[in-house]
């Protein structure tokens, strides 16, 4: 339905609609009235000669009236434009106060009828009867174009930090004060409850300047609030999902790159290498028992790897010394050559367990970011590492 460009007045059963740029009669629409309308549509008179309302209440009878036939919101509203179809553009009192709205100002067509007559308006019209409205024919509906929706946005302001108990009947009496409204948008979440942020639109473009230009001093509650034009929020909003979404970019970014150790510091003499274990039936365990009261720090090793790296607190000689037995290891009964790790093949080493603790700590800050941290990460004692601690 926002896509509905209308001009007043309408022919009933008519609604016109923009569609491969040109405009056409909705037939289906058409028919749709026609089998919902009673055509011979009982008159009632009514009589405000002897009625008087409160002036507060007949202001918000007009002002909600207003919004109902007002720019903004009939273009829009399916029920508005299937009733002014039916009868020139009149559309009863008793309908209207299917607005639960209307209906909770007041709900006494009398009261209403006298409201509209005494209100002056040039936007709304009371027929003979007094039982009618429509929109007065002399104001067409603006055309639907990229020009009005220009000048509806430059009127629209945005206003946050309003309190969360705030409802509509506040949020236009806070507008009243800085001049006339078309409409008043209480922002809400999900579960319908006001979030604490309005849109709202002036009618005259002078009173929306002047609303911007005294934003420091609006305060509520001696709380200061945000404010901005429409525009201006919409490219905030644009120009925060964008930085989020480099952020997001650049993380991703950043997971793909290697992991660059800078400074690199290391006790030396401290790893020993066991390779040929490709035929040998061993385990992490076999290595922790032999090596047991040596200053044992940590094995690298899968079952069926080729080799294995065993780190030591102290001398890796001295604990290989010690497990010797004259002069040959064995490890599960398989006599094999370790080597102690010296030079390029020890740096490579510790390089590499580096840039594997930097990556481990890279994934559980990510995984606590996305709320799926805690237990189960890899390292530690878990089945299937790499590297086990003792």
């Amino acid at each position: 339905s926002s896509g509905i460009n209308a001009e007043w007045p309408l022919r009933p059963g008519e609604i016109k609609a923009e569609a491969n740029g040109s405009t056409e009669v909705k037939s289906e629409v058409k028919a749709e009235v026609k089998a919902e309308v009673n055509t011979e549509v009982k008159s009632e008179v009514i009589d405000t000669t002897n009625v008087e309302v409160d002036p507060g209440v007949s202001g918000r009878i007009i002002k909600q009236l207003e919004y109902y036939f007002g720019d903004k919101n009939l273009p829009q509203d399916r029920f508005m434009l299937r009733e002014i179809t039916l009868d020139e553009g009149w559309i009863p009192l008793l309908t209207m106060l299917n607005f639960k709205r209307l209906a909770n100002i007041c709900s006494d067509k009398a009261k209403i009828a006298k409201a509209v007559e005494q209100s002056g308006s040039d936007l709304l019209v009371l027929n003979e009867d007094k039982n009618k409205l429509r929109r007065n024919p002399n104001k067409p509906l603006p055309r639907d174009n990229e020009e009005t929706k220009a000048v509806a946005n430059n009127k629209t302001v945005y206003v946050k930090g309003l309190p969360l108990t705030w409802n509509m009947d506040k949020a236009e009496e806070f507008f009243a004060a800085h001049g006339k409204t078309c409409y008043v948008k209480l922002r809400k979440n999900q579960d319908t409850k006001f979030k604490g942020s309005i849109f709202a639109e002036f009618a005259d473009q002078a009173d929306a300047d002047k609303f911007l230009a005294a934003k420091e001093t609006l305060k509520i509650d001696d709380k200061e609030l945000i404010v901005m034009g429409r525009n201006d929020y919409f490219k905030s909003k644009n120009q925060n999902m964008k930085d989020e979404k480099n952020q997001k970019r650049e993380e991703q970014l950043a997971d793909t790159k290697p992991t660059v150790i800078e400074n690199l510091e290391y006790e030396k003499g401290r790893v020993i290498q066991i390779p040929g274990l490709e035929d040998l039936d061993t385990t992490r365990e076999a290595m922790k028992d032999l090596f047991e009261g040596t200053g044992l720090a940590w094995v690298t090793y899968n079952k069926g790897d080729k080799e294995a790296f065993i780190r030591f607190d102290k001398s890796a000689q001295e604990a290989l010394d010690k497990v010797m037995v004259e002069g040959k290891f064995v490890l599960t009964e398989k006599e094999l050559s370790p080597v102690v790790l010296v030079d390029d093949a020890e740096e490579q080493y510790w390089r590499q367990a580096a840039i594997e603790k930097a990556e481990f700590f890279k994934k559980s800050r990510k995984r606590k970011a996305e709320g799926r941290g805690g237990r189960g990460g890899r390292g530690g004692r878990g089945r299937g590492n790499k590297r086990q601690r003792y």
